[in-house]
């Protein structure tokens, strides 16, 4: 169970401050036991109300204090971020202003106040935003502003009121101040109907008895103007009733003054002056200074009239000496909204001076964060460029590569061909030798058998066979070859420089791949021989207990 009270504790003061802040703020009369409670809470929404509670203690004391207080709760309101109590707060400060009589300082809180309401959807507050806007614009005569606010909030007003009995005591207050409105503009007609539509609503329903006799004493008053004087007395000897029943006392100040104006203008000069007594008298027990020296005045200039000298003069010191007091507490009121409004200035350019250096800040982070994204672009861009010259030149490089490989294959391919011509010429060459050759061997055989007459001729053709043979084939072979593979003899002679230069001729036949059988052709020896020959050649090599083959072998040199 103790567990529980902890827990429903705040539900409970913040239902107390929102549905009976008077109240609340009447049993907490220390504001040592509100500030203990803000100190106490954890819940901004309690913080909130508290703050606003100090703040209206403060009000009539300390004004300066009241509005700290009051700017402590919007703080601890626009953190938490609920809108709610953020208009909680937005409102309490506007109606402090509007109280010190700083209108340009009010109005600022009650539109921030409007706007959060109209983004809620809530229609009712709205309206009330609008009336004290409206009222605000009034206090310091922006007619046209006055009326146009006002007349947005009756509207909404009135659709709010559409499907009720009970007409709400707001739109009777509007239609007052509407009326006043027009009055001050010097549009009677328009004034009355006014008045007149509020007192028709305030008369259906009980409950209205403050707003109906205000209205008709300012009905009373307007008839009066117009010198409609049976008309006036009605309705401001209603107001007189309706207020003595109700013991409004301040309200019974006005109406004293009303109807002692309203007999001075029928020249009755003592009734005038018993009603002006009545609301000096009342005035004095109120405490309403600026009633008892309107009543002072109005007395002097009846007795004046009389020619009262002494009471005449009596009571033109009286309000004098009240208007001099009257005056110096205007005096220290204007000074202190000046006080107010220099506090609120300094606040505020404070709050702009950091502000302008958040945005200073926001600027050179900004420009700092520009700086980094350009450097970075700029090394991005850098980078790229060199990524696409690394890539470009091994391309490059590839394609080098594949150009060399290409022309060394293609130069491969040439010397495969040279070396085939090369090997081909030779053949020819020696087939050529060998074919003369045989001839020549038939030819001597021919010669020895046959006439005298034939041998001649046929000593001729092989004398002319012999000088046709060409003795240099090998040398000229040799040659060719070396041009071809121009260090094939050096690397040979590296490897075994005693070859003999059958031995050379043998491994070049075998760098052109030749077989056995090809060399037996061309060289004319056997088959046999030249078997034999490779096998020596081998031992030369040191190639006798491997499987290297020769050809292999002279492929690689």
């Amino acid at each position: 169970m103790k567990c529980f009270k902890i827990r429903v504790l705040p539900f409970i003061l913040i239902f107390i401050l929102l549905n009976g802040f008077g109240l609340f703020a009447q049993d907490l009369s220390k504001v040592d036991s509100l500030q203990y409670l803000i100190e106490t809470s954890k819940n901004d929404s309690i913080k909130v109300y508290l703050n606003v509670a100090i703040s209206r203690e403060y009000a009539k004391k300390e004004v300066l204090v009241s509005l700290e207080y009051g700017e402590k709760a919007l703080e601890i309101a626009e953190k938490s971020k609920n809108p709610k109590y953020i208009s909680y707060a937005l409102f309490n400060l506007g109606v402090q202003f509007f109280q010190q009589g700083v209108m340009e300082l009010a109005i600022p809180y009650f539109y921030r106040y409007l706007e959060i309401h109209k983004e809620l959807n809530d229609d009712k507050a709205i309206a009330y935003a609008m009336t004290n806007i409206g009222a605000i614009y009034l206090q310091i005569k922006e007619l046209d502003n006055a009326s146009e606010y006002f007349e947005n909030s009756l509207e909404i007003f009135e659709k709010i009121y559409a499907d009720s009995e009970k007409p709400g005591k707001e739109i009777i207050s509007i239609y007052n101040n509407l009326g006043v409105i027009a009055k001050q503009r010097n549009q009677s007609n328009i004034a009355i109907d006014f008045y007149k539509k509020g007192i028709s609503l305030a008369r259906r329903t009980p409950g209205f008895e403050t707003e109906l006799s205000n209205l008709l004493n300012n009905l009373g008053t307007i008839y009066m103007e117009l010198e409609e004087f049976d008309k006036s007395f009605v309705y401001l000897s209603e107001a007189f009733e309706l207020r003595e029943s109700k013991d409004d006392r301040s309200g019974l100040i006005k109406s004293f003054l009303s109807i002692g104006k309203f007999h001075r203008s029928q020249q009755k000069g003592e009734d005038a002056l018993a009603s002006f007594y009545n609301a000096l008298e009342l005035a004095q027990k109120v405490g309403v200074i600026s009633s008892i020296s309107e009543s002072q005045y109005l007395i002097f200039e009846i007795y004046h009239e009389k020619a009262m000298l002494d009471s005449a003069l009596k009571y033109h010191l009286l309000h004098t000496a009240l208007k001099d007091k009257i005056n110096n507490e205007n005096a220290l009121k204007e000074l202190q909204q000046f006080e107010i409004t220099s506090n609120f200035r300094e606040k505020e350019n404070l709050f702009q001076i950091e502000l302008d250096r958040k945005e200073s800040n926001i600027k050179l982070l900004s420009l700092i964060s520009g700086l980094i994204i350009i450097i970075l672009g700029l090394l991005y861009f850098l980078a790229n460029n060199r990524s696409r010259r690394l890539r470009l030149e091994k391309e490059n490089i590839i394609l080098n590569s594949k150009n060399i490989a290409l022309q060394k294959t293609k130069v491969e391919n040439e010397l495969t061909v040279k070396t085939k011509e090369l090997a081909t010429g030779v053949i020819y060459q020696i087939q050529k030798n060998e074919l003369i050759k045989k001839v020549i061997e038939k030819l001597k055989k021919l010669s020895i058998s046959e006439r005298k007459n034939q041998t001649v001729l046929i000593k001729e053709i092989i004398v002319e066979l012999n000088n046709a043979q060409n003795p240099s084939v090998w040398e000229e072979f040799e040659i060719r070859f070396q041009q071809v593979n121009d260090e094939f003899y050096d690397k040979i002679n590296e490897i075994n420089p005693p070859l003999s230069t059958n031995d050379r001729r043998l491994c070049a036949f075998l760098k052109l791949n030749l077989t056995t059988k090809e060399i037996s052709s061309i060289t004319g020896q056997s088959y046999r021989s030249i078997e034999v020959a490779r096998t020596r050649l081998r031992k030369k090599l040191n190639l006798t207990n491997t499987e290297t083959s020769l050809v292999e072998y002279f492929s690689k040199i």
